[in-house]
């Protein structure tokens, strides 16, 4: 059976967030802020943060939505950048999205095989016979 977390005790004023707590942590999420910086901002510590986003569904949609929100972000300004003849930035979002591996060639590589037969123990006699196109498999 799974363990339930253990949150530490809320007391006094910090058993609920603030009104605006919600609109807060959408809006620092979304600039990037640190969880730790977001704590801050809405008045907690960073163990009484993570138990409000666990309690309360509406600050951790807020919380989401805000990291989502500097995701694409950040993300368009990367692709704007590589579209714009960036080298760094087109290459680092060919690793990241789609696997690109420098000196990787995959598929495309030739490829050569060579397998070697080697023959079992057999007697010097035998050897010679096989050697000289004497042997038709006889043992």
């Amino acid at each position: 059976m799974a363990e339930k977390t253990q949150h530490p005790k809320c007391t006094g004023s910090q058993k609920k967030p603030p009104r605006n707590a919600a609109a807060k942590i959408l809006d620092m999420a979304s600039r990037g802020v640190s969880k730790a910086g977001i704590a801050r901002g809405v008045g907690a510590s960073p163990k009484l943060l993570n138990v409000w986003l666990d309690q309360y569904p509406k600050l951790r949609e807020a919380f989401d939505e805000g990291r989502e929100r500097e995701h694409g972000e950040l993300f368009g300004a990367l692709y704007d950048s590589a579209k714009d003849g960036n080298v760094t930035a087109a290459i680092f979002l060919l690793k990241t999205r789609h696997g690109y591996r420098e000196g990787d060639q995959g598929d495309l590589a030739n490829r050569v095989s060579v397998e070697f037969k080697l023959p079992g123990p057999m007697k010097l006699e035998d050897f010679g016979r096989v050697i000289e196109g004497d042997d038709h498999g006889n043992d």
